[in-house]
């Protein structure tokens, strides 16, 4: 139980900071403050007022191999529906609840005290490690992207710290968000047909994008699951009385590795030329693309990472890694994008991240910190 109480209390640490959107300063001191207590070597780097990413570095041994270990250091907004109070991590019988107790503060804590036992005793391991808890990534991974495209960072390979039930994840699905504009024809609500309701484009386009998700949900990703398109936001009109000839709405589709973003964008368009020639008159155009936090990635099972990995969970857990991933977006497409080979290790199910009484299973949070520490260890050995 010794590792368990090291990782709760330095969770319960993490989840009393309301690290939202914006306000992940007190917790990047936190985590540069624990890592320079590790004897690492720290960076704070700026990425908007206010808001940084943490990046410690650490050399072990004779030197070798390099490893980037990366999570995020903000979380959703706790909102309603909370029994317990959300920014105070509450030990239950088998649990702890807590914003951010799985997603991400749970993984991040796990890769930090598994840092913390390999500096302490470094065994036959030799490399280096590179922690960088970011911001953002809950939004559109500014921390990520300001990372990979303003440091030097050059490694072998990398774990991403999500929720993956101490799994190793190979891969996760990405996303797209165009925002169509409709322009249409104002009338008098008395007499639309002397009008085009941007109102009823839209509705033939959703529509259309049913059509095209009854097609996706036939494809099945061998870790990932299935891709998706849905219609997220609409808004339009101006008066109770007249026809809107305008209406902006967004579509979120979702991607599986292996999918092409191009012919996705082309499917896209294909949807605003058929609602053109469905509603002569109309123009239907992508106006601009919401930012993400990115397209899908994966390794295969047979890569190098992946065999390590593997060997390494079963020998902690005893349990036979199978191909897995998760359906959400996260980092891991960024450090893939720099050529870093990487896998998704972390305690918890994604399934009850971002709701009221999120919590991590006090089993799950050790086995992921004994997991991250096998995984690093025999990738730098």
């Amino acid at each position: 139980m010794e590792i368990l109480e090291e990782a709760l209390g330095l969770l319960g640490q993490m989840v009393e900071i309301p690290s939202t959107e914006g306000q992940e300063e007190k917790m990047g001191e936190l985590v540069a403050k624990y890592a320079e207590s590790l004897g690492m070597a720290v960076e704070k780097q700026e990425v908007e007022k206010g808001r940084f990413n943490v990046i410690a570095r650490a050399s072990i041994g004779k030197g070798g191999k390099t490893v980037v270990l990366n999570s995020h250091m903000d979380v959703v907004p706790a909102a309603d529906g909370w029994d317990t109070e959300p920014y105070r991590l509450t030990r239950g019988e088998d649990r702890a609840f807590g914003r951010g107790a799985t997603d991400a503060k749970g993984c991040l804590t796990a890769l930090l005290i598994a840092t913390k036992h390999i500096l302490e005793n470094p065994g036959s391991t030799n490399g280096n490690i590179i922690v960088t808890a970011v911001v953002d990534e809950e939004t559109y991974s500014k921390g990520a992207r300001y990372l990979v495209d303003h440091t030097e960072l050059s490694a072998d390979f990398g774990i991403v710290g999500e929720p993956t039930n101490c799994r190793i994840g190979l891969g996760h699905n990405g996303s797209i968000r165009p925002v169509l504009v409709i322009h249409g024809r104002t009338a008098h609500s008395s007499a639309p047909e002397l009008g085009i309701s941007s109102v009823r484009v839209a509705a033939y386009i959703s529509k259309l994008v049913d059509d095209i998700q009854a097609k996706l949900h036939k494809v099945t990703h061998p870790s990932t699951g299935k891709p998706s398109i849905s219609i997220t936001l609409l808004k339009a009109g101006t008066k109770e009385n007249m026809l809107p000839d305008w209406c902006e709405l967004v579509i979120d589709r979702r991607m599986i590795p292996g999918e092409d973003e191009k012919e996705i964008i082309k499917t896209i368009e294909k949807i605003c030329s058929d609602a053109e020639a469905e509603f002569p008159g109309a123009r239907v155009e992508i106006d601009r693309y919401l930012v993400t936090t990115g397209p899908a990635s994966e390794v295969k099972p047979d890569s190098e990472i992946a065999q390590i990995a593997y060997k390494a969970c079963e020998k902690v857990t005893g349990v036979k890694q199978t191909p897995y991933g998760v359906i959400c977006n996260t980092d891991m497409n960024h450090l893939m994008r720099k050529g870093i080979p990487t896998v998704i290790i972390g305690p918890g199910n994604i399934n009850y991240c971002h709701k009221p009484n999120e919590y991590v299973e006090y089993k799950e949070l050790e086995t992921a910190c004994r997991v991250d520490e096998q995984v690093i260890r025999a990738l730098l050995s």
